[in-house]
């Protein structure tokens, strides 16, 4: 238990000295592949993300902690996984590219852009996606997508 309580610490005092936190920022279209290796941007905290940084953002969420709540860098992918059966939000109305993973949320909210963005696993009434703020998506079975 000790050990463990001094690598806890080192390693809070190692994020607190370089200033990162918990979102990991990722090639495109691989937020939903667990083996890609993460970056870090300091904007993110846990499931409530909103990624900073100028490059492509991707989140898996994490089963049993907070519902999935992601901002997306503007001009930038984004790639967001959310924990199956929990609450999915995901602002990327204003990313290159948007494809996000609902989990067969309960309800999964996505702002898309206007093209370029998939939304899948998105079920039932819970299941609201908008195509750059002003249209709908095209819906076949349990994926949307913007086209």
């Amino acid at each position: 238990m000790k050990s463990l309580l001094i690598l806890v610490t080192l390693a809070a005092a190692s994020l607190a000295t370089s200033s990162l936190t918990a979102c990991t920022v990722t090639a495109p279209g691989s937020g939903s592949n667990p083996g890609s290796p993460p970056g870090f941007d300091p904007g993110c905290t846990g499931d409530h993300c909103v990624c900073s940084l100028a490059q492509a953002c991707g989140h898996d969420c994490t089963p049993g902690g907070e519902s999935c709540e992601v901002q997306c860098h503007p001009g930038e992918p984004c790639d967001v996984g959310c924990a199956a059966g929990e609450y999915c939000h995901v602002e990327c109305g204003k990313t290159s590219s948007c494809d996000v993973d609902c989990g067969s949320s309960p309800e999964c909210h996505v702002t898309c852009p206007a093209t370029g963005c998939t939304v899948t696993n998105c079920i039932g009434a819970g299941c609201v996606i908008t195509c750059g703020g002003t249209s709908l998506p095209t819906h076949h079975g349990t994926t949307a997508s913007c086209p």
